[in-house]
């Protein structure tokens, strides 16, 4: 029997579907409009790829993968940015299928590791990353910036 599931870059064209897929990522909607500039950009970087996986030719997953030279490894890391698959979708191995893209995509260029980032509230994914080989090996921090607000010009 054939695998299912099927892989392919996202090409602009694939708009709509990545924004389906980031909304239920992070269970919110984004400006549209911002959302298409930063796509639009993204696929324009060398070091930034999408893959989107598709079962029956339906998008049900993507994976982002950003590949940086990090100064204190010397070396090539690959990030993976975004991993999401529809939960219709789940448990069909999609999941597994984008990080072993990712993963050997990461290798072939010459990568030290692969590394990603999930929410402290995602034990779901925690359990799927360890479960694909990932060890939480750092914490990471952020910060919110303030919006830019007019100067209080008071004469």
């Amino acid at each position: 029997m054939s695998d299912p599931v099927a892989l392919r870059p996202a090409t602009a064209a694939d708009s709509d579907a990545v924004y389906m897929l980031i909304c239920e990522l992070k269970q919110a909607q984004f400006d549209r409009q911002a959302f298409n500039v930063g796509f639009a950009a993204n696929l324009q970087d060398n070091n930034l790829c999408y893959q989107l996986a598709l079962i029956n030719g339906d998008v049900v997953g993507m994976i982002g993968l950003h590949m940086q030279f990090h100064l204190h490894h010397v070396n090539w890391v690959g990030e993976i940015q975004e991993l999401v698959v529809m939960p219709q979708a789940r448990g069909f191995g999609v999941g597994s299928k984008l990080l072993s893209w990712a993963e050997e995509y990461a290798r072939l260029a010459g990568a030290e590791l692969t590394e990603l980032s999930t929410s402290t509230k995602r034990y779901d994914a925690h359990r799927f990353y360890e479960r694909e080989g990932y060890q939480q090996t750092h914490f990471r921090f952020t910060k919110p910036m303030e919006s830019l607000s007019e100067p209080d010009v008071n004469p």
